[in-house]
């Protein structure tokens, strides 16, 4: 559209709707006429997929808007192998926006960490051939394997510069900040009521389904920061009460999926907030953390105050970080000493218990991975910052959002692997693209005020 002549461009843009949705209803009666006829399944399949590439093509956001809340709510398909409904809408999508930079000839987004991105994409996939190599590590597509954690991280990256090439406008920026919100109000209320189904003291999972209450948790970390972020730099009255109504299931939920990494995170994340953005509110806060065990449920207090005493797991009796550190005593000596620099590739981990995020990326990718993901963390932190300064109102909350989630994960990390979970990273990636095409806008948007007053 922006190589057409101006006089065409205010006529194509309305008709992309229309287009949009009468493609949509013809691609969705043929597929039921297939259907109807017998067609196999994985030709029905391949025709969703070329309608959802189709519209995509004409309108990025109809099927990124689709993603935003499948990637939050929904759960993994019964395949033989983990996948879930935004995976399925990913190949398309990536599909139809290759071939429109292609058709379009539109350069690749550039953003502060294409080369850190770059960097962790090329170490996974060295130690991926590495590890084949060697035996460690396999190329097959069954749960956690190699091949499935690298695609999985391919698929996560061009998740994050399709949504900053499509945001063209602070609208956009908006729309697709407001579905954020209304995603994590939902999966909030999912974690309520199941809380309330529960038996006493059971953690809730939510859409990770069984043993996924750190995934869980750990994803309301994230959506968390964006809420509290926007509670504090949003002006409006309407907007904050509905951002503090979306909070309070996120927060209710959080405490009871009973996960301390995601305790640590959150308070992490918390701390981060209120320390950039007002630091006269540090002592409200201290003064609430001192009251929070007074207020919360027993079986909560008792979780989160582990985090501290180190008492013993209820369930298996065992200490959390002494077998945390037992687990670094054993591993470390053993990566350093046969894979220092490759590691044993992606997902090669052997039966034990490995939970800390930059000994799991040691072990995985080695030192050349460890690096590169060492970089693409403190690339996140600056670029967070200084996008932080640089926008103002409900823009500079998405990049105090994404700076706050950053620390908290980081720091949740030493106990747990928040960036090897799917859900989290996708969830967090979305955040940090949304950041970070809000500084495009508002850059594009000066640029162009400067030129109509040079024409001026």
């Amino acid at each position: 559209i922006r190589r057409l002549p101006e006089h065409l461009v205010n006529v194509v843009r309305p008709r992309q709707s229309t287009l949009i949705v009468t493609f949509c209803v013809a691609a969705l009666a043929v597929v039921t006429g297939l259907v109807v006829a017998g067609m196999g399944l994985f030709g029905v399949i391949a025709l969703i997929g070329f309608a959802i590439a189709a519209g995509a093509f004409l309108d990025l956001r109809v099927t990124l808007l689709a993603i935003i809340p499948a990637m939050v709510l929904l759960p993994e398909l019964p395949l033989a192998i983990p996948l879930r409904t935004e995976d399925l809408l990913m190949a398309p999508l990536t599909a139809a926006w290759l071939v429109r930079l292609a058709v379009t000839r539109d350069p690749w987004p550039r953003t502060p960490l294409n080369w850190p991105i770059l960097a962790v994409v090329l170490s996974e996939l060295v130690s991926l051939l590495w590890g084949v190599m060697r035996g460690t590590s396999g190329v097959t597509m069954e749960l956690y394997s190699s091949s499935f954690f690298f695609l999985k991280t391919i698929e996560v990256a061009f998740f994050y510069f399709i949504v900053v090439y499509t945001i063209r406008s602070e609208r956009d920026v908006h729309l697709f900040t407001y579905v954020l919100i209304a995603s994590a109000a939902a999966l909030g209320i999912w974690g309520v009521m199941e809380q309330g189904a529960g038996a006493a003291g059971e953690a809730i999972t939510g859409p990770a389904g069984h043993g996924g209450y750190s995934l869980l948790g750990l994803t309301f970390v994230v959506l968390l920061a964006v809420l509290a972020s926007l509670l504090l730099t949003q002006r409006a009255r309407t907007a904050r009460a509905i951002t503090l109504l979306a909070a309070l299931p996120v927060i209710y939920s959080l405490l009871f999926t009973f996960s301390r990494q995601s305790y640590v995170g959150a308070a992490a994340t918390l701390a981060a907030l209120v320390w950039v953005r007002n630091r006269m509110l540090i002592i409200p806060a201290m003064l609430a953390m001192l009251a929070l065990p007074f207020v919360v449920p027993e079986a909560v207090e008792q979780r989160a105050s582990s985090v501290v005493t180190n008492a013993p797991d209820p369930g298996t009796g065992s200490r959390p970080y002494g077998t945390r550190m037992r687990a670094v005593k054993q591993r470390l000596p053993e990566v350093l000493g046969s894979q220092p620099l490759l590691g044993f590739g992606p997902a090669a981990l052997p039966p034990g218990f490995l939970d800390n995020q930059y000994l799991l990326t040691l072990y995985y990718t080695g030192l050349l991975g460890l690096a590169a993901f060492l970089w693409l963390l403190a690339s996140a932190l600056r670029a967070s910052y200084r996008s932080y300064h640089e926008l103002t109102g409900g823009l500079q909350g998405l990049a105090l959002a994404w700076l706050a989630a950053t620390i908290g994960l980081a720091i949740a990390g030493l106990a747990g692997s928040p960036f090897v979970a799917v859900r989290v990273r996708q969830v967090y990636w979305f955040l940090a693209a949304l950041a970070v095409a809000a500084v495009k806008v508002k850059r594009a948007r000066e640029e162009s005020a400067e030129a109509n007053e040079v024409v001026i």
